[in-house]
């Protein structure tokens, strides 16, 4: 792999996620205890293990929906810019990449390398980042880079070249 300090930065996104769905559902199903708790109190059907297990678990899964729901889009927007990127740095409209890929790339940290007029050097990095906050939130960090290839810098003149100005 190159040398981070020989690459060069095209594009920067910089995204929070927002809450984890599965925080979201148990904190929605302690609630949802606490709840059946007091119409237990009330209501004397809700009195056994079966109805407060499908109350509880129903009332989490209902407040967790747009939680999912936010991430969900979030994915596809982030793709969504990153895929009318690459299709105007590379020239075609092939180079597109999935929420399903998106969400591979986050969970590997790994790069995916690109063609720009099929001349490697083009790089896909997207990785979660801690927040410089003490709330402990992370952002989705995507960047798209230039990185000089083995045959010298002419040629990474080149890619520059085409990367910025698509190649006119």
């Amino acid at each position: 792999m190159e040398n981070a300090s020989d690459a060069v930065e095209i594009v920067r996104w910089l995204r929070k996620p927002g809450d984890k769905p599965i925080i979201k559902f148990v904190t929605f199903g302690i609630l949802a205890v606490v709840l059946w708790l007091i119409l237990m109190i009330f209501m004397p059907a809700l009195r056994s293990v079966g109805p407060a297990a499908i109350f509880t678990a129903g009332f989490a899964a209902i407040l967790t929906i747009p939680t999912v729901a936010a991430q969900r889009n979030l994915l596809r927007g982030l793709a969504k810019r990153i895929n009318d990127t690459l299709t105007e740095l590379t020239g075609s409209s092939d180079d597109k990449i999935t929420t399903k890929q998106l969400r591979k790339l986050i969970k590997s940290g790994e790069q995916l390398p690109l063609l720009i007029n099929g001349i490697p050097g083009l790089r896909l990095h997207v990785k979660r980042v801690a927040s410089a906050k003490e709330d402990g939130s992370e952002k989705l960090l995507a960047v798209i880079t230039v990185a000089p290839v083995s045959s010298g810098t002419a040629s990474f003149d080149r890619l520059l070249e085409a990367a910025l100005y698509g190649g006119r």
